[in-house]
């Protein structure tokens, strides 16, 4: 049942722009017959329970609850996850009766909580407002107007507002002062760019910084210098290898005896990351979204070749820079002096390197559909491994995170 299923998680960031929790999406198999599918939905739990395999939802979503796309008869015959860990999102085309209001009370007693999805207000909806916990608003097809009345109408109430589809800072700060709680959209893999806006001297330093990483002819000598000139990176850096993550036996005390615990390579990757963990006007859920890209497409460069891994992992880790950074990609790309075929990939998302940043940007986007089988098929992958490639990218990609809070 699970072949060629694809699962994904978004995630839904609270007012300080931490993760929330995270929606989980999924591509369904095109082979299965649809009205298989359809009959009581059990389908749907058996997809998502296969697609996780013995890890469980706290592979995809951590501490975090996932909010999940219940149809009717899927409320009526709950899956067999704790209710506790997820929200059930009640889609806006369902069919509501008092069955269903009586099966939405029983998953309440059990301790899941209601969403309603792309909120309407209708003859429909109206009789589940008693019931629901939040509300999600689909911001792109409102105008500012109509979403301010949604909030002058359920804020009053206690209802939690959810934002979907935020797109720009500008709407979330809008979302926010009205009294939205939760965002989800893409808006903070977007730069914040203001016309004449200079960079920061913070930012210089940064971009100063990931330049001089990148110079392919830098020495342990040179590296060392770099990093050790920034007391606060070289305590991050210190503290980072002498982790868990590193499994070491003896503590390492300098930059240079650090380098050689884990090379060159990966030294200028954690370097580059706890630089942009500098930014303190950018949000760690950045950091994070940032890792996962670098990580996925790591992986799938172990899996296609033709680069270097490690090339693989800086076009994720650099697709980013111009949301830290707040000025156009090309610039910062053009700053650092990466490879053409880097800079093309990222632009671009040309040749392999910008099929596997590409493939992870419409994961990471909910995108599922849009992912192209057939070019991923002539390097050799197919869904199902790519599901497996993006659930150990999101392990690896978490724990990582955590190690630069």
């Amino acid at each position: 049942m699970a072949e060629n299923v694809l699962l994904a998680r978004q995630p839904i960031y609270n007012q300080a722009l931490e993760v929330s929790a995270y929606e989980l999406l999924f591509r369904q198999p095109k082979a299965l017959d649809h009205a298989e599918f359809e009959c009581g939905d059990k389908a749907t739990s058996h997809v998502l329970l296969n697609a996780f395999g013995e890890a469980g939802l706290d592979t995809i979503c951590g501490d975090h609850p996932a909010y999940i796309n219940f149809t009717r008869n899927l409320i009526m015959d709950l899956p067999p996850f704790d209710p506790k860990h997820y929200v059930i999102e009640i889609l806006e085309d369902i069919e509501v009766d008092n069955k269903l209001i009586d099966a939405l009370k029983h998953a309440k007693s059990m301790g899941a909580k209601l969403a309603l999805d792309d909120f309407i207000l209708n003859n429909n909806s109206a009789p589940l407002l008693h019931l629901v916990d939040i509300v999600k608003i689909d911001v792109l097809a409102l105008s500012q107007k109509q979403i301010q009345r949604f909030a002058e109408i359920f804020v009053p109430r206690g209802l939690v507002l959810l934002a979907e589809k935020v797109e720009t800072y500008e709407m979330y700060q809008f979302c926010r002062n009205l009294g939205f709680q939760l965002f989800q959209g893409y808006f903070l893999s977007r730069p914040q760019l203001v016309e004449g806006k200079t960079l920061s001297d913070n930012k210089l330093v940064v971009m100063r910084m990931l330049a001089e990483l990148q110079d392919p002819e830098i020495d342990v000598t040179q590296l060392t210098k770099t990093i050790s000139q920034d007391p606060q990176m070289s305590y991050k850096l210190l503290r980072l290898v002498n982790s868990a993550a590193f499994a070491s036996v003896a503590a390492c005390t300098s930059i240079q005896q650090a380098i050689t615990r884990i090379g060159m390579t990966h030294m200028k990757r954690w370097a580059s990351l706890v630089a942009l963990g500098t930014l303190d006007d950018k949000p760690h859920a950045l950091i994070q979204s940032c890792l996962e890209r670098a990580v996925f497409c790591e992986k799938i460069g172990q899996r296609i070749g033709q680069f270097s891994p490690s090339d693989f992992y800086t076009i994720g880790l650099f697709s980013l820079l111009d949301a830290f950074l707040d000025r156009p990609i090309l610039e910062v790309l053009k700053s650092l002096r990466i490879p053409q075929e880097m800079e093309k990939a990222i632009l671009n998302k040309n040749g392999p390197l910008g099929l596997a940043l590409n493939t992870c940007i419409r994961i990471q986007e909910g995108r599922l559909n849009d992912i192209n089988s057939l070019e991923l098929e002539q390097y050799g992958l197919n869904v199902d491994e790519l599901s497996e490639i993006y659930k150990v990218a999101l392990i690896e990609a978490d724990s990582q995170s955590k190690e630069l809070e």
